[in-house]
């Protein structure tokens, strides 16, 4: 877990970093009274990379405000809702690592397709499906992100020379 708060705070300190850079260099256009292009040339690319970057920081610092927040409610991580939700959030995060891979040009033939969108994606937060729709579903996501996985875990065992680390490559397979 400590690893993974690192991982976190390390990502959230490289975006604060980038922004206070990015907004630091609009400033000094600013100061030497130059027209903003964006107004006479339309979007500009780099502004948009602030933009959405400047996005990420925010959701960043959304999570770290309220990850330990008093007040919050104690959820049955085994009450349907709940596996619906966490059902929900695997499938967006295997859906963006599936962009990341296919940004980079890695593990296209897995990564580089539409998005998953299973029909129950865009069920409200309300929804209690059943735990046999829980476990069909469950299964169906369980072969998308094993079609990943596997991919990846066995280029990354091809790259290993040592026998017994190669077993411990994706050891959770």
């Amino acid at each position: 877990m400590i690893g993974l708060a690192t991982s976190a705070e390390g990502s959230m300190k490289t975006r604060a970093l980038f922004l206070a850079l990015a907004l630091a260099a609009c400033g000094q256009n600013a100061d030497k009274g130059a027209e903003a292009p964006d107004a006479l040339e339309g979007p500009n690319a780099f502004n948009l990379q602030i933009d959405i970057g400047r996005q990420g920081v925010m959701l960043d610092q959304v999570r770290d405000l309220t990850v330990e927040r008093p007040g919050a409610a104690e959820l049955d991580p085994t009450a349907p809702r709940e596996l619906a939700r966490a059902l929900r959030e695997t499938v967006w995060q295997y859906n963006l690592e599936r962009s990341r891979l296919c940004a980079k040009g890695l593990f296209t033939e897995v990564a580089c397709g539409p998005a998953y969108e299973p029909v129950w994606i865009s069920e409200p937060a309300t929804a209690e499906p059943t735990l046999a729709d829980i476990e069909l579903r469950a299964t169906s996501v369980g072969e998308e992100v094993a079609r990943l996985s596997g991919a990846v875990c066995e280029d990354a065992r091809s790259r290993v020379t040592d026998e017994e680390e190669r077993r411990l490559v994706c050891a959770i397979e």
